[in-house]
């Protein structure tokens, strides 16, 4: 049963974002099943009762956090973007992971979803950074940071072991006091 869009932490026009429930595991299981094909060969969701318990876990950590992207009109999970390895100090800064469900590519909804996340991430949690690696070969990743504003930083060979193997990546960032421009900050 999708949750109650009042749950939300934050809303735009098609999507809002919260936090997972364990009561979304038939949900996003049945998603991240549906998205198998397509998300590979970039990543592979947790696509089992199991797989996602782990992940609600891994999530719990104060160093990581998680929001699932959902459609406003349906309630439905339609997303997730994960930040991960989040460093206070002075640093201020965590890792982006972002994946879309196969029936809702191509919608902008992660692009206002990544909006929202960036947006709550630097006011809410005061963050300075957010970085995403991507792969190279992942064209529509690396379109969807550019469209959101993040800048290419650099490239590292063999950077995360994806799949079983070791993969380059681009690292790609936006920070709280580059303009926010971007189409995907243009969130309500």
């Amino acid at each position: 049963m999708p949750a109650d869009s009042t749950s939300l932490d934050a809303k735009g026009t098609n999507v809002g974002i919260r936090r997972p429930a364990t009561s979304d595991c038939d949900e996003f299981v049945s998603l991240a099943q549906q998205s198998l094909e397509f998300l590979r060969p970039w990543l592979e969701p947790p696509a089992t009762r199991e797989r996602f318990d782990a992940y609600l876990r891994t999530r719990q950590a104060p160093s990581d956090d998680a929001f699932m992207v959902c459609e406003l009109a349906s309630n439905r999970i339609v997303g997730v973007i994960n930040m991960s390895c989040i460093v206070r100090g002075l640093f201020q800064s965590a890792y982006l992971g972002y994946w879309i469900g196969a029936p809702f590519a191509r919608k902008n909804y992660m692009t206002e979803g990544i909006g929202l996340v960036a947006r709550y991430a630097f006011t809410e949690m005061e963050l300075h950074r957010l970085e995403a690696n991507i792969q190279p070969g992942n064209r529509a990743s690396i379109a969807l940071a550019r469209k959101c504003g993040f800048k290419k930083e650099g490239f590292s060979p063999g950077y995360l072991k994806i799949l079983g193997e070791w993969r380059d990546h681009e690292r790609w960032a936006l920070r709280s006091d580059q303009d926010q421009d971007a189409p995907c900050s243009q969130t309500k």
